[in-house]
């Protein structure tokens, strides 16, 4: 399973996730999805920091 950057998830894993929920994905999709979430994160994470979480 290849990993996608630093994290700790492949991109096959987020495909099989969704599948499990009913949805196909492709790869493609996976690493779109990976990229928002971890943008969002970071924003998550830099609001509680500077106190506007």
């Amino acid at each position: 399973m290849e990993k996608n950057g630093k994290s700790g998830i492949s991109l096959q894993k987020i495909v099989q996730l969704y599948k499990q929920e009913g949805l196909e994905i492709t790869t493609e999709e996976a690493a779109l999805i990976l990229d928002f979430l971890k943008r969002m994160a970071k924003i998550a994470v830099n609001q509680v920091f500077k106190g506007n979480g």
